[in-house]
C-alpha cells in the first residue's frame, strides 16, 4: 500500500492551486509571482500598467466616420487618473474608480483636421468580455506603509486592473479565518492601495466560500447559491481535473465566469449612503429574473409579476438594484418608475433608499400633483402612496405612457379592494412588479397573482435567509400576563424572579415592585409588564448593546409602558405614537381619557423638544436612536414601526397586544436582521399570540394552535424556520454542555482541578494546543450563548430544570475562569463579546459567586508591579513561567528591529529554558529561570559588550546588531579592534540613514533606492578594507534588514 499523501490537505494544493488551474481553463492567463511583481514595477503598486497600456491602445473613437486611436497622451493620463490616491479614504477612492471603470473617461484629443474634441476611454469593455485581458496571479505581496508586507492569495486582473482579491484555506480552517484577513487588509494600516481597485473581495476554502466587496464587515459576507443547477454542473465539469467537484469548484464557476463577473461589477455594485455594497445571490438572480420577465423572455406571457424576499433579505435595495438594472439597458432608455407604498413612513423609507444609492425620487404628496409629476417626462423616479390613485383615478385622469413601471411594495397588502382598480385606471398600459417580503396567504394568493402576473423566480423564504445567515432565526418566549390579574399570580411571578438572586438583591427588586402596589388592579397588569420588560432587558439586551421594541395595545398603553419603564430607572424608553387626531389602528374612537393622555404626552414630552409642528424630527430621533444611537434603549409602538422599519441593534420584541397574519409576521421581523453578538431575535409574548404552540412552524397548518396563532392561513413550508420556541432550545444547550466537556476526553486528569485542565493547553507539553484552546474558546462560546438564552427564559429555564440549571451555571462559571486564567497566562488580550458580556451579567444575577471578569488588560513586561499582581493569579510554576515566556516573546517581537541583538540574545535564552525544562520537568526552576530573563530584560541587560565608541549611542547599537549578527563569520568579534570597526560601521549607517529620512521618507522609493545605496557603499567599503567577499545572499539579508531596522527607529 502507497503512503498516504498529507500535503493534499495544505492550503496550496487543495485550495489555491486547484482554484488556479480551474480559473486557467476557464480563459484566465496565469502569470507567475516573479513575473506580476515585475509588470508592477514595486510592491508598492498594483496595476500591471502594461496590461492596461495595451488595452487603452486598442480602443478607438469615431470622429466623421473615421475610427481613430486614442494619443499616447490621453492613455498616460487615464493610467495615472485611475491610480487614484487615498486621501480622501478608501471609499472615496473606491467609488471615484468604479465610476472610471463603469462609464469610462473623457480626454481631450486633437484631431486630423486640427479640431480639438473630448472622447470617453472605456477601461473594461463591458459589452464584450473577450475583448479585455484577463488574468490570474498569486502570492500578491502588497508593501505597507511600514514596510511589512501583506500578501493576499489569489488575484484576479481584467486589462491589468486587481479587480477580485482571494484568500484560500484548506478545509481544515474555517473560512472565517479568510473573511477577518480580508477586512483587516482594507485598513488604512495595511493594503488599502490594493483594495482601492477590488470589487469582489472573497474567501474560500473547498467546503464553504463566501464574498463580499471591499468595506463590506465581515458578518456580512454571503454565501452564493445559483439559481440554474444544470448549467452550472455542466460548466463546473469542463474546468476540473476530476469528477468531485467542491463547494469552491462551483462557486469559481458562479461569480468568476466572465461574463457573469462583468455583469455583478457592472450592474451589481453600489454605493448605499457611501458604503460599497454587492448584490447577494438572490438580490442578483431576483432582479435579473425580473428582467427577463419585462421583456418576456420567460415564456410567462406577461411583464407583470410578483417577486417574494423574505423580510430582511435587502428587499428595498433589489428595487433599488432593479431600478438601476433598467436605466442602464439601453432598450429600455426611456423607462421611468412609480414606487407604491401603502404608508406615508414606508414611502419616506424607500425614498431614503433611493437617495442613499444616488438616486433622485420625487414624492407626490396628493392625488392631482401624482397626476402633475406621472404628466411631465422628466420625472424618472416618482414616490407615492398607493391612496393617492384614488383621487388621481376620480378625476377621470389616465396616463398611457407604456414606459412606466409600477413597484409595489408589500403589494399583498396594498391592493385589496379598489386600490389596485384605481392605479390600473390611471396606469393602464404600466408594467407592475409586486413586491412581499411576508408569505401570500392562501386566500390571497390567487388574488395576488392575477393581479400582478405569477410568481417571478424562486421565492426567497424564512428558511433560505436563515440558511444564508442573510437573517436570525426568531426565538418564541411566551410569558402571558392575564387580563385579571390575581394578587396571588403577582405573588408567584415575584417568587420566581427572586429565586435565584442574593438577599441584597431580592430585597431591590420588592423595594422596584413596591412603587406599583398602591395602584388599581387594571393597572398592576402593565405595571407587571413593565417591571418585567425592564428587568429582562437589564440582564438580557443592555449587556450585549441591543435595543428592544415594545408593541402595546393602544396609544394610551404605549404612553404607560414608557413611563412605569423609565420611572424603574437605568433604562431610556420613549413612545413613538401619532397624535390624539390621527388614526393609528385602533378599532373604534378613542376615549376622551385617552384623547387627554395622548395630547398632554405630546405637549410635555413632544413639543418642547421637537417644536408643534415637527412630528418628523420626533420621529427621525427615535428611529435614529434604535438605529444606533446613544439616548434611547427602547421604542413603544402601537402600530408604527411594526411594519418597514429596518434597525439592526433591535433583539427583542415584547408583545402586548393582538396581531395576526401579516402584520403578526412582519412584526416579528423585525428582530431577524443580523448585527453583531446577535444569533438570534427573541419575541416575549405577553398577550397570547400565538396560542399554545410549543414546537416549531411545523405546526401552522389548520389546527387550533395556528388559529390562535392567526396563522392558518399560510401554507406550513412558507413558514419553514421562521420562529422556534424557547423550548426547542433545550437538546441543543445539553448537547453544547456535553462536547464542551469532551476538549478534555482523553486527558487523564481531574475535570474539577482548574491546573489540571490548564495543563492540557499547556504548549510545553502539547504542540497543537495553540489550536485546542481555540477550540475550546469557540465551544465556550455557544455554550455561554445557549445558557444566556435559558437564563433569560423562564420557559426554557423551567423545562431543564432548577437543579440542572444550577449544575449548569456553576459549570458554565468555571469554565469562564478557566478561559480567563488561560488567556492571562497567554497573553491573549480579553475584551469579551456582548454575548460574555451578557453571560457576566447573568452570572453576577444567578449565581452567588465572584463576577466573571469582564476584560483582562495586556500587561508589559516592564511593568514588574502589576505583572506580579497577575502572576499571584496563577497557580503553580508552569503557568507563571509561561505567563512570563508569553510576555517576553511578545515584547520582543515588538522590538525586534529597534535592537536585533537584543532580540537574538534574549529569544536564545528563553529557547534554551524551554528545552531545559522539557528536559527536566522541574515547574520551580522553570518559573526562577523566566523571572530571571524577565528581570535582565527590564534592566537592560543582554550578556552582551558593546564596542567603546557606541556605548551611548542607542541608535547605533541596533544596526551593531545586525552587522554584527551577519559579519561575526567574516572575522573575529573577539578582536576588540574588528569589534571597534564594526561599531563605527554602525555609526556610519545610524548617520546615513539620519541624513535622508524627513517627514515623508517612508513611502518615498527616491529615498529607499538612495538609502539602500548609501548603505551598500558602506558595507563594500567595509569588506574591501577588511579583505573578504560578499555573499550575495548575506549582502541581501543585511540590507532588508537595516530597512526594517530604519523604518522602526524613525
Amino acid at each position: 500500500m502507497s503512503n498516504l499523501d498529507h500535503t493534499i490537505f495544505n492550503e496550496r494544493p487543495e485550495s489555491q492551486d486547484r482554484a488556479i488551474a480551474e480559473l486557467r481553463s476557464m480563459g484566465y492567463a496565469y502569470v507567475p509571482r516573479a513575473e506580476a511583481e515585475a509588470k508592477r514595477g514595486s510592491l508598492s503598486k498594483v496595476l500591471f500598467p502594461d496590461e492596461l497600456r495595451k488595452f487603452l491602445g486598442s480602443q478607438t473613437f469615431n470622429y466623421r466616420n473615421k475610427l481613430t486611436a486614442f494619443s499616447e497622451r490621453s492613455i498616460g493620463a487615464a493610467i495615472r487618473d485611475l491610480d487614484v490616491t487615498l486621501e480622501r479614504g478608501l471609499m472615496a477612492a473606491s467609488k471615484n474608480i468604479y465610476d472610471m471603470l463603469l462609464l469610462g473617461r473623457s480626454y481631450e484629443e486633437t484631431l486630423f483636421d486640427g479640431a480639438k474634441q473630448s472622447f470617453d476611454l472605456p477601461f473594461i469593455d463591458w459589452e464584450h468580455p473577450e475583448r479585455n485581458i484577463w488574468q490570474v496571479t498569486d502570492e500578491f505581496s502588497v508593501e505597507r506603509d511600514n514596510g511589512k508586507f501583506a500578501r493576499p492569495d489569489i488575484v484576479l486582473l481584467v486589462n491589468g486592473i486587481p479587480l477580485v482579491v482571494i484568500e484560500c484555506k484548506n478545509s481544515c480552517i474555517d473560512v472565517i479565518e479568510g473573511v477577518r484577513q480580508n477586512v483587516r487588509n482594507w485598513q488604512p494600516d495595511y493594503i488599502p492601495n490594493l483594495f482601492k481597485f477590488a470589487q469582489l473581495v472573497v474567501a474560500m476554502n473547498p467546503n464553504d466560500v463566501r464574498y463580499a466587496t471591499c468595506g463590506t464587515p465581515a458578518e456580512f459576507y454571503a454565501k452564493w447559491q445559483e439559481e440554474d443547477g444544470r448549467w452550472l454542473d455542466e460548466t463546473v465539469r469542463k474546468h476540473i481535473p476530476d469528477n468531485h467537484p467542491t463547494v469552491q469548484d462551483r462557486n469559481i464557476v458562479s461569480l468568476f465566469s466572465r461574463e457573469r463577473l462583468l455583469n455583478l461589477m457592472r450592474y451589481y455594485v453600489f454605493y448605499d449612503n457611501g458604503i460599497k455594497k454587492i448584490a447577494r445571490y438572490q438580490q442578483y438572480f431576483g432582479v435579473e429574473n425580473i428582467m427577463r420577465r419585462i421583456k418576456q423572455q420567460d415564456k410567462k406571457g406577461t411583464s407583470n409579476g410578483v417577486i417574494w424576499h423574505t423580510q430582511g433579505s435587502g428587499k428595498s435595495l433589489t428595487m433599488v438594484m432593479l431600478t438601476k438594472r433598467i436605466m442602464a439597458d439601453p432598450e429600455m432608455s426611456r423607462a421611468r418608475f412609480v414606487l407604491v407604498c401603502d404608508r406615508v413612513n414606508l414611502v419616506k423609507q424607500l425614498r431614503d433608499n433611493f437617495i442613499k444609492s444616488g438616486l433622485k425620487p420625487i414624492q407626490a404628496t396628493t392625488g392631482r400633483g401624482l397626476i402633475s409629476l406621472l404628466e411631465d417626462q422628466g420625472n424618472g423616479i416618482i414616490t407615492t402612496t398607493i391612496n393617492k390613485f384614488e383621487a388621481a383615478a376620480k378625476s377621470r385622469a389616465k396616463i398611457t405612457d407604456e414606459n412606466i413601471i409600477l413597484l409595489v411594495d408589500e403589494s399583498h397588502r396594498s391592493h385589496k379592494g379598489e386600490f389596485h382598480n384605481f392605479m390600473s385606471e390611471v396606469l393602464p398600459n404600466a408594467t407592475k412588479i409586486g413586491f412581499t417580503g411576508t408569505p401570500l396567504m392562501r386566500q390571497d394568493r390567487l388574488s395576488t397573482y392575477s393581479k400582478f402576473g405569477p410568481l417571478i423566480g424562486k421565492a426567497y423564504k424564512f428558511s433560505d435567509g436563515i440558511r444564508d445567515g442573510v437573517i436570525v432565526p426568531l426565538v418564541y418566549e411566551g410569558r402571558i400576563v392575564d387580563q385579571n390579574l390575581t394578587s396571588p399570580q403577582i405573588d408567584e411571578y415575584l417568587q420566581r424572579i427572586l429565586a435565584p438572586l442574593t438577599d441584597e438583591q431580592k430585597e431591590d427588586m420588592r423595594q422596584k415592585w413596591s412603587r406599583f402596589l398602591p395602584l388599581a388592579q387594571t393597572d398592576q397588569r402593565l405595571s407587571m409588564i413593565a417591571f418585567d420588560i425592564h428587568h429582562h432587558f437589564m440582564t438580557y439586551c443592555k449587556p450585549h448593546g441591543f435595543k428592544a421594541m415594545i408593541a402595546a395595545s393602544s396609544r394610551a398603553c404605549a404612553i404607560d409602558l414608557q413611563d412605569k419603564i423609565n420611572a424603574l430607572g437605568g433604562i431610556r424608553a420613549a413612545a413613538l405614537i401619532c397624535p390624539e387626531n390621527t388614526p393609528d389602528g385602533e378599532e373604534g374612537e378613542l376615549t376622551s381619557q385617552d384623547k387627554k393622555k395622548i395630547h398632554t404626552f405630546f405637549k410635555e414630552q413632544v413639543v418642547p423638544r421637537f417644536g408643534a409642528n415637527n412630528y418628523e424630527a420626533y420621529e427621525e430621533w427615535v428611529k435614529n436612536n434604535i438605529n444606533g444611537g446613544n439616548d434611547l434603549d427602547i421604542v413603544v409602538v402601537k402600530d408604527m414601526l411594526l411594519t418597514g422599519f429596518d434597525a439592526p441593534p433591535l433583539g427583542v420584541l415584547y408583545v402586548d397586544k393582538s396581531m395576526k397574519e401579516h402584520t403578526l409576521l412582519q412584526a416579528i421581523a423585525r428582530v431577524n436582521r443580523i448585527y453583531p453578538g446577535k444569533d438570534f431575535g427573541l419575541i416575549v409574548d405577553y398577550f397570547g399570540i400565538f396560542g399554545k404552540l410549543n414546537i416549531a412552524m411545523e405546526l401552522y397548518n389548520n389546527d387550533e394552535n395556528a388559529a390562535a396563532a392567526g396563522l392558518n392561513d399560510f401554507n406550513g413550508e412558507d413558514l419553514d424556520q421562521s420562529l422556534t420556541n424557547a423550548t426547542a432550545k433545550c437538546d441543543e444547550l445539553l448537547g453544547s454542555h456535553k462536547k464542551l466537556l469532551a476538549v478534555f476526553d482523553g486527558h487523564e486528569i481531574d475535570i474539577r482541578n482548574p491546573r489540571d485542565c490548564q495543563n492540557v493547553f499547556a504548549e510545553e507539553d502539547n504542540p497543537a494546543a495553540n489550536d485546542l484552546r481555540k477550540d475550546f474558546y469557540e465551544r465556550l462560546h455557544i455554550f455561554s450563548r445557549l445558557m444566556e438564552l435559558a437564563m433569560g427564559s423562564y420557559t426554557l429555564y423551567k423545562t431543564i430544570g432548577f437543579e440542572q440549571m444550577q449544575a449548569l451555571k456553576q459549570d458554565l462559571l468555571f469554565f469562564q475562569k478557566l478561559r480567563a486564567s488561560l488567556e492571562l497566562i497567554h497573553g491573549e488580550k480579553v475584551d469579551f463579546s456582548k454575548y460574555e458580556d451578557g453571560i457576566r451579567s447573568l452570572l453576577n444575577t444567578f449565581v452567588t459567586s465572584a463576577p466573571v471578569a469582564k476584560k483582562i488588560e495586556p500587561v508589559m513586561i516592564h511593568d514588574a508591579e502589576a505583572m506580579d499582581k497577575q502572576l499571584m493569579e496563577l497557580d503553580g510554576g508552569k503557568a507563571k513561567a509561561a505567563y512570563i515566556k508569553t510576555r517576553l516573546v511578545a515584547e520582543l517581537e515588538s522590538k525586534r528591529y529597534d535592537d536585533p541583538l537584543r532580540y537574538k540574545k534574549f529569544s536564545e535564552r528563553i529557547r534554551q529554558t524551554l528545552d531545559e525544562y522539557r528536559e527536566q520537568r522541574d515547574e520551580n526552576v522553570y518559573f526562577e529561570r523566566m523571572k530571571q530573563i524577565a528581570d535582565d530584560f527590564r534592566q537592560g541587560y543582554t550578556g552582551n559588550h558593546y564596542p567603546v565608541c557606541i556605548q551611548n549611542d542607542n541608535d547605533a547599537k541596533a544596526f551593531y546588531g545586525i552587522v554584527s549578527d551577519f559579519l561575526g563569520k567574516y572575522g573575529d568579534l573577539s578582536d576588540a579592534e574588528y569589534d571597534e570597526a564594526l561599531g563605527t560601521l554602525s555609526l556610519d549607517i545610524n548617520a546615513a540613514i539620519k541624513s535622508l529620512t524627513r517627514v515623508d521618507w517612508r513611502h518615498n522609493n527616491a529615498i529607499h533606492k538612495n538609502m539602500t545605496q548609501a548603505i551598500e557603499d558602506l558595507l563594500w567599503d567595509f569588506s574591501d578594507k577588511h579583505q573578504f567577499e560578499w555573499s550575495e545572499e548575506d549582502l541581501d539579508k543585511i540590507l532588508e534588514s537595516t530597512k526594517k531596522t530604519a523604518l522602526s527607529r524613525y
